[in-house]
């Protein structure tokens, strides 16, 4: 994928309606690449739409130490055949790395329902110690991810508050 392509998506007309809820990953069914993602730890919030062809895929996973748990989204533009091509994943590991986000971007590689193994990897800044085992942790990165994607938050007329 070039920048330019990249950029198309990053600007495109997406807005996430409301703050996502969450369900044990194994009771949420998934597509591809995300129907494997199965764990007693891990949950999903499914399928989002964010846009006619943008999809949203979250998940956190619990721990019994905030440095044992985990948050992960993925950006994903619907084909014309309905498969899904990954956009951007965004990682926050509070153990290791922090938050960073990998993306297609200068790759040849087809990553067509699949994640982005091998995809360029950037850091992203954020406040230090979130716990992604809370609602206000999971809020403060999903608004942290829907920023690095484009994505407005909220009802037109106002945040989901």
């Amino acid at each position: 994928m070039t920048p330019s392509e990249l950029i198309a998506h990053k600007t495109a007309t997406k807005r996430l309606q409301a703050q996502p809820g969450f369900a044990k990953a194994k009771s949420v069914k998934l597509p591809k690449p995300f129907d494997k993602m199965r764990g007693p730890r891990l949950y999903a919030s499914g399928e989002l739409a964010v846009s006619d062809t943008h999809r949203v895929f979250i998940f956190w996973r619990d721990g019994e130490l905030r440095t044992d748990s985990a948050f992960f989204a993925w950006l994903m533009c619907e084909l014309q055949d309905g498969r899904l091509s990954p956009l951007l994943e965004f990682h926050y590991h509070p153990s290791h790395k922090g938050a960073h986000i990998k993306t297609p971007c200068k790759t040849e590689l087809d990553y067509t329902n699949r994640q982005l193994p091998q995809a360029p990897e950037l850091n992203v800044k954020l406040v230090a110690d979130i716990d992604p085992r809370t609602d206000g942790g999971r809020s403060v990165l999903i608004a942290r991810f829907c920023e690095a994607c484009g994505i407005a938050l909220g009802q037109e007329n106002g945040l989901w508050n």
